[in-house]
């Protein structure tokens, strides 16, 4: 049996601290392994789309160095153009604070069936700048190096049908002169 917490997105980061008041489901997977076991799983964004028969993006985050700070995920569409261009991301969601374990799924809601690409930073201070302690991934887990730090749109761009979209994404960070997950991610 999986406990699921369910946060809904904030309009600003002034109610961002409202996430902690989310709703609880349970959530029970189709042949659990050991019927004691439970794991929690933290879902945040717009949970309401996942699994609800609607074009959806189910992003499950692993790989945290640490669980302080915030996890921001920017969604664009598939028009190469846009890519990582400010002011051109059609979707994003921010959860504040990380949960201090268990995986976090990030539940993204797309306009339709389509082609996207998105960029997740883990902002460990919150200073809303990237610096050399935070971290972040690319849909696909598309390869940056500190050469290149913006993987080409092809490398990241996926495609979504009329249902959920499940991708696995672990963080990257900094570590000496390379860009790798975290050495002991908590």
């Amino acid at each position: 049996m999986y406990k699921v917490h369910n946060f809904l997105n904030p309009l600003s980061l002034a109610v961002s601290s409202a996430l902690v008041m989310g709703a609880l489901a349970l959530v029970t997977p189709a042949a659990p392994a050991v019927a004691s076991s439970a794991a929690v799983v933290t879902q945040i964004g717009d949970v309401g789309h996942c699994d609800g028969g609607k074009a959806a993006i189910l992003v499950r985050v692993s790989g945290f160095k640490t669980r302080k700070g915030e996890l921001r995920l920017d969604l664009y569409d598939g028009n190469p153009d846009n890519w990582l261009v400010g002011g051109r991301k059609i979707h994003k969601v921010h959860m504040f604070p990380i949960p201090q374990s268990g995986p976090v799924d990030v539940c993204v809601k797309v306009p339709g069936p389509g082609t996207y690409a998105f960029g997740l930073q883990h902002d460990v201070n919150r200073d809303y700048r990237l610096t050399r302690i935070d971290g972040g991934a690319f849909s696909n887990n598309a390869r940056v190096t500190l050469l290149e730090r913006k993987p080409r749109h092809s490398s990241a761009a996926f495609t979504v049908g009329n249902r959920t979209k499940r991708v696995g994404i672990r963080l990257l960070y900094l570590r000496g002169l390379s860009i790798e997950p975290a050495k002991n991610p908590v």
